[in-house]
């Protein structure tokens, strides 16, 4: 049973990462749905149901210096991996597919290894600008979708998990 646990809670990662539930693909992409009404209700202050990029990037600030425990303008990843273990209600980091550093990566320009806020505000603008299909400067639920799905596919899985 102990040697079962450890897949088991890495097959659980996997599925909250990506939005989805260990259910039929229906349960799963009404749990998508959920994830993605739920991140367009804490993102549109002004109740309109759209997402505009003012909006996107304040809640992404917020996403950032929540992260940043120490305050120092930086997101580590041992500070991106206890941001996402809360989140997602786990107590090691090893379950976190994909890792953090996997994700830090593509945001982190100066190739240190942390993400300054500088970093995390244009790789988010970039998302918004990327996400905002039909460019009005707002995303609707189908945008989020659509971007959510393309960004878990693009990100690679923890190391030793491929």
């Amino acid at each position: 049973m102990d040697k079962i646990r450890p897949f088991t809670r890495t097959l659980l990662a996997i599925s909250l990462y990506a939005g989805l539930t260990l259910t039929p693909s229906a349960i799963a992409a009404d749990a998508v749905n959920d994830h993605i009404a739920a991140t367009i209700k804490a993102m549109d202050t002004n109740r309109d149901g759209m997402v505009s990029a003012a909006e996107h990037a304040a809640y992404a600030k917020t996403q950032f210096s929540a992260m940043d425990t120490n305050h120092d303008g930086q997101v580590t990843v041992a500070e991106m991996d206890a941001a996402r273990m809360a989140k997602l209600k786990i107590k090691t980091a090893v379950a976190l597919i994909p890792a953090s550093a996997t994700l830090i990566k593509p945001m982190d320009s100066n190739n240190d290894g942390m993400v300054s806020a500088e970093e995390h505000a244009a790789a988010t603008e970039k998302d918004f600008n990327t996400m905002d299909a039909n460019h009005d400067g707002q995303l609707s639920a189908d945008e989020m979708r659509i971007g959510y799905d393309s960004k878990v596919a693009s990100v690679s899985p923890a190391p030793g998990m491929n």
